[in-house]
């Protein structure tokens, strides 16, 4: 019996000599083309995410066509959505019943897109058509990797509890609400530390409603965003990466003066390494799939199943797996150069002479076959792919600083919200503040520490009386 299934990964990806991660999860939610869709709209992910966390639908399909509209051209989705609630009102007369639908149009939707005056409403945001297929994907990955528990989310975006009638009017629009089934998972979560930081800190939140109406978004983005950088450093670790820690990022605040100096810029911790990185994401995710492949992750009659439900395994994984004599290794290795030979006749037809594994162990063998598969992907998929952590990125954690580059960014909008959840209900020491800064994945050299100092204090939240003389705290600020 083969330890890698390589008559599987033969059969599958030799079809259409097109690359499958077969019977394993997805590990992000990229395309292989660049639609930059997701670019400055994140929050038109967040109404997939919270319906996949509560198991509701949102169906519009049913609303009746408005009778007022502001003109013969309007009868979009949030026209339906605002008369089938002014339907439920009882009016004196058509005039009050258009000043109403004025109003709800103007208290409601900013532009195109709703207001969020109660957490619930959330379950609302809708996703244009074109852009269905890609914004739930996103979707439904920030559930699999952000959420463990979602009972205690739901509790968060079900609830429809209010302090006045027309927030209730509002949200209580049972028929456009439905319940689904539990979805099965579709991506692997590789990052449990950043699973459980969000967890922590979006429940902490969840406290204190009109802050987390405000920014639970920024939150949410910032950790997805940070999920995928850090698959980008750990998968180029190949067996010696750690799961189960971060690897802080440098990250300089929006407003200071940079230099070429400074670590931000030019630093193996930085975006600059990130960046020279984004190229390898696609190939290392199938590499990793392909491995996964394996007798002790999933069983050869598992392999007919029609359902992708694999677990994907690390490097440090399969290199476990050998080492405990899981999976025998002169057996494996023998398994991988074969598979290493079909792999070249599919995807390396210039090859004018059968492709020769030099690899002598494990760790070899891993980096062999990236490689082997870095080279089988077409250069403009593999660009267009781990391009879109930029699109992801764009505009509020990643920005360009003219000839210097791109680099990580903190705002001071982000820069408060960091505070609140590293500080969270009691004052801590200014060095663990940046300690909890670390946890979460940012890194801040000294010049960047000094200004995010100066910025708190002009905010009255550093408390230099301590009973140790000039230590400085950092006060609570929710």
């Amino acid at each position: 019996m083969a330890e890698l299934h390589k008559d599987y990964l033969s059969e599958t990806l030799g079809k259409q000599a097109k690359h499958d991660v077969g019977k394993a999860l997805d590990l992000v939610p990229f395309l292989s083309k660049r639609t930059r869709k997701i670019r400055g709209n994140f929050n038109n992910v967040l109404g997939e995410f919270v319906r996949g966390i509560c198991n509701l639908k949102l169906d519009l399909s049913t609303l009746d066509k408005p009778e007022l509209t502001f003109s013969p051209d309007e009868n979009t989705e949030e026209d339906q959505f605002i008369w089938h609630i002014v339907q439920q009102v009882e009016f004196h007369n058509e005039d009050d019943k258009y000043d109403f639908v004025r109003f709800l149009k103007e208290y409601l939707f900013n532009k195109d897109s709703i207001k969020i005056i109660h957490p619930f409403l959330f379950n609302y945001i809708r996703v244009e058509k074109k852009d269905q297929n890609e914004f739930s994907k996103y979707g439904e990955f920030m559930n699999d990797v952000l959420i463990r528990d979602k009972e205690k989310f739901q509790g968060i975006f079900k609830n429809n509890d209010t302090e006045d009638i027309l927030t209730e009017l509002i949200i209580n629009q049972n028929e456009i609400i439905k319940e689904l089934n539990v979805k099965e998972s579709k991506y692997d979560s590789l990052l449990q530390p950043i699973t459980n930081l969000y967890e922590e800190d979006i429940l902490f939140l969840s406290n204190y409603k009109d802050y987390f109406l405000k920014s639970f978004s920024l939150l949410t983005h910032f950790y997805v965003f940070m999920y995928i950088c850090q698959l980008v450093i750990k998968f180029e670790s190949f067996s010696k990466a750690d799961f189960g820690t971060l690897n802080p990022l440098y990250f300089t605040l929006e407003w200071e003066r940079l230099s070429r100096r400074r670590k931000a810029v030019d630093d193996l911790n930085s975006f600059k390494f990130i960046k020279t990185k984004l190229d390898h994401l696609f190939p290392h995710i199938h590499t990793l799939s392909q491995l996964s492949h394996n007798k002790a992750n999933i069983k050869e009659n598992e392999l007919n199943s029609t359902k992708n439900e694999m677990r994907v395994l690390t490097y440090p994984e399969i290199k476990q797996l050998v080492e405990d004599g899981s999976l025998d290794e002169e057996k494996f290795l023998s398994d991988l150069r074969d598979w290493m030979r079909k792999y070249s006749t599919i995807f390396h037809k210039e090859f004018k002479e059968e492709y020769t594994p030099l690899f002598q162990n494990i760790d070899q063998g891993m980096e062999e076959l990236f490689s082997l598969v870095n080279k089988g992907t077409s250069d403009d998929v593999s660009k267009k792919y781990g391009g879109n952590l930029e699109d992801l990125g764009a505009n509020q954690f990643i920005k360009s600083r003219g000839s210097i580059g791109q680099v990580l960014n903190i705002t001071h909008e982000f820069l408060i919200l960091l505070t609140a959840v590293s500080v969270k209900t009691s004052r801590i020491p200014l060095n663990q503040l940046f300690e909890e800064f670390e946890k979460r994945g940012i890194l801040l050299d000294r010049y960047s520490k000094s200004e995010v100092v100066h910025a708190l204090d002009r905010l009255n939240l550093i408390d230099k009386k301590s009973d140790s003389g000039d230590a400085q705290y950092v006060k609570p600020i929710l």
